[in-house]
This record gives structure tokens, C-alpha cells and sequence, in this order.
């Protein structure tokens, strides 16, 4: 055999053991389906059976105060190790004003969340993962009693250090729409991996909000949740970090004037951070801006300009209807 046709056989070999290896790296698709009924009355996954998913790099077992849950996630992208930054990306609630009232995730499934990632990642050039919080888009828990608590945020927050560790990754693009870039805001003050933090049509000031919504029995109750804006003094200075938060004026769910509050806090006390205000959220609640999100979070975390960032909002058509959040 000639010298030359074996050493491109044993590249091709190599070639293909790369690649074999990348793919055990990604999330394997599978034909499970979200259930809005199962979010209803909760989802219970055992440790045994979350093991299986664990495999097919769709979840991770996660436990806090001694009680575990399997949290889903859906990632393309990553390399076998190590990846010097991935962007994640948490969603807003899928429940409304009743545990009865579920939407978004309605129509998707494994696979369809797998190939949402994967187009983001071709499209920046960085890993991609979706974080599902408890009880919706397949992991376990109860959503309605879980969200916005202060136990989801410790979960959540394990979450991504037990895909930091099995991804070996550097550094986080974090982001998240709604209660997800509240959490966002929240890990800024707990983390100290985050190079670009994205706050899409999320309540930061959290207090505030309610305030601002006159939600009595939830103010009563301050045990029952968590405010980033509490938590400004103890976020790390980093020159290297950027945050953007990202809101529509007309927004009634979530006051814009709370969001432009926490980004004056977060200037003030000299982090660098981008205030984005875009009339393009769809009505009536002007409240989704999440394609605006994932953008603002692909092109920090791949290291574009933040002038680029904001004029690539700027240009970006009305948000378009979608299902995940």
C-alpha cells in the first residue's frame, strides 16, 4: 500500500472517530412528546429511569436538600471536552393564572428541541442547550408549585454545574425568557462562570414587579420567592462579562420600568450592561421577545461586539409566533 493512501485511510479513521465521538457528545433525539396533561398533575421520573435519559444526554439527576429531581436539557453543539463556552438558554413559565392553564410546549417533543439547538448552534457557532426547569418540556417536578421559588433556583443552578462538569465547560452564555431570564438574573449574583447574561422580557426586579401588579398575596409571602434585584451587591465584578436586558415599553405583564430599574442598579454599581427596549413583542401582552433573546445570547457568547448585538436587535423583524419559550 502506498504511503500516501494509508495515511489517508488512517485519517479518515480518525475523521470518523471524531465524529463518533462528537455525536455521543450531543443529545440523541427520540420519539417522546411533551404532555400538557402530565404537567397538570406532575411529572415523577425515577432515578433509575432518568439514568436511561442521562445516557442519551437529555437529563441530568440533580438533588438539593436531599431531594432529587430529573432535569431535562437539549444541547447540539458540544465537543467530547472541552468547551471553552456554551449558551443556555432557560424558558418562561408554561402555566398562567391556574395549574389547568398550560401552553408552549404543546406539539414538541425530544427531537424537535434537539433540532431547535442544533440550528442555533450552526447559526453562532457555539453549543446550545435548552434547560428545562421542573415539571416542564420533560423533566420532572410539579410547575406549578416549583416555579419561581427558591428551590427552583438552587436546582437549576446545580443544573448547570453538573453539565459544566460532564461538558467541560469554561464558561456560560446564560439566558432566559420571563421567569427564565429571572433566574438569569438571579445566577449572576451565585455564579462566577458567566461571560454574557441575556434578561429577555424577564422580571429581575422581582419585588417590583409585584409591586407594580399590586400581587398582595404573593408580597405576602416572601419565603415563596426569590429577587435578583436583593442579591445586586453580591454579583461579582467581571470586566470580561456582559449583560444585556432586553424588554417591549408596552409590555402588561412585566413593567418595563422594573427592568429599566434593575439595569440602572446593575450600571450604577459599574457592571458592564446593555438596556434594549424593542416595540416588537406581539400583543397583546407585548411580553415574547425570545428569537431576540437567542440572538442577543448566540452573538455575545461567540464574541460579537455589543454594538453589533444591539444594532442586530435593532434590525430584527416583529417576534414570529413559536411554541417553545
Amino acid at each position: 500500500m502506498r504511503r500516501g493512501a494509508a495515511f489517508a485511510i488512517l485519517a479518515g479513521l480518525a475523521l470518523a472517530i471524531s465524529m463518533a465521538t462528537d455525536a455521543r457528545a450531543q443529545s440523541q433525539p427520540s420519539g417522546e412528546r411533551f404532555s400538557n396533561a402530565a404537567v397538570t398533575g406532575g411529572v415523577t421520573i425515577t432515578r433509575k429511569d432518568c439514568a436511561v435519559l442521562e445516557a442519551q444526554h437529555t437529563a441530568a439527576w440533580v438533588e438539593v436538600d436531599g431531594r432529587g429531581e430529573c432535569l431535562r436539557y437539549y444541547a447540539a453543539g458540544l465537543r467530547p471536552g472541552p468547551n471553552p463556552i456554551a449558551a443556555a438558554w432557560m424558558h418562561g413559565d408554561i402555566m398562567g393564572t391556574k395549574p389547568t392553564s398550560v401552553g408552549h410546549q404543546e406539539g414538541l417533543g425530544v427531537a424537535a428541541m434537539i433540532d431547535q439547538e442544533r440550528a442555533l448552534a450552526e447559526r453562532f457557532g457555539i453549543p446550545f442547550l435548552f434547560l428545562a426547569r421542573p415539571g416542564a418540556y420533560g423533566s420532572s417536578g410539579r410547575f406549578w408549585t416549583t416555579r419561581h421559588t427558591p428551590r427552583e433556583a438552587a436546582l437549576m443552578n446545580a443544573l448547570l454545574d453538573v453539565l459544566k462538569t460532564r461538558y467541560g465547560v469554561t464558561a456560560w452564555a446564560l439566558g432566559g425568557h420571563s421567569a427564565g431570564g429571572t433566574l438569569t438574573a438571579e445566577f449572576l449574583a451565585r455564579r462566577h462562570d458567566l461571560r454574557c447574561a441575556v434578561i429577555s422580557s424577564g422580571a429581575p426586579a422581582y419585588r417590583a414587579y409585584l409591586e407594580a401588579r399590586g400581587l398582595r398575596t404573593l408580597l405576602a409571602r416572601p419565603q415563596g420567592w426569590f429577587d435578583p434585584a436583593a442579591s445586586l451587591d453580591r454579583i461579582p465584578r467581571d470586566p470580561e462579562r456582559r449583560v444585556f436586558v432586553i424588554g417591549d415599553p408596552r409590555e402588561t405583564n412585566i413593567p418595563f420600568h422594573t427592568q429599566r430599574g434593575y439595569f440602572d442598579a446593575l450600571t450604577a454599581r459599574g457592571h458592564a450592561a446593555w438596556l434594549v427596549p424593542l416595540e416588537r413583542a406581539p400583543a397583546p401582552r407585548h411580553h415574547s421577545l425570545v428569537d431576540f433573546g437567542e440572538t442577543a445570547l448566540g452573538l455575545c457568547g461567540a464574541g460579537a461586539d455589543s454594538g453589533r448585538i444591539v444594532a442586530t436587535l435593532k434590525a430584527m423583524p416583529d417576534q414570529r409566533e413559536r411554541i417553545s419559550n
